[in-house]
């Protein structure tokens, strides 16, 4: 099943906060720690398909994680594919193969 949190690092580290974009997401990761319901809405949206498929599938990305890649990929223009790795290998808790 999927969770609404984990353990998750802010989207930039302390070390990078000279580059503007490092400071627009390290603001970006105070606010969303500040409103966690922004995690629970997100999870609400995520976990009404797999109501209706109990059981099926594999584990997806927490809520947070989800949130996280969603402003990446929209502020930078990414591919949603690449993103997983950086998201779940080095900001996450696992990585995906």
């Amino acid at each position: 099943m999927r969770e609404i949190c984990q353990k998750q690092m802010p989207l930039t580290p302390a070390c990078h906060n000279d580059f503007e974009q490092a400071r627009e997401l390290a603001v970006i990761s105070h606010i969303l720690d500040l409103h966690p319901a922004i995690y629970e809405e997100a999870y609400q949206d995520l976990c009404e398909c797999e109501a209706n498929t109990p059981g099926t599938g594999a584990q997806g990305m927490s809520a947070e994680q989800v949130v996280r890649a969603a402003i990446v990929k929209v502020l930078f223009g990414c591919q949603y594919r690449p993103l997983t790795i950086p998201v779940e290998g080095k900001f996450g808790e696992g990585k995906r193969r």
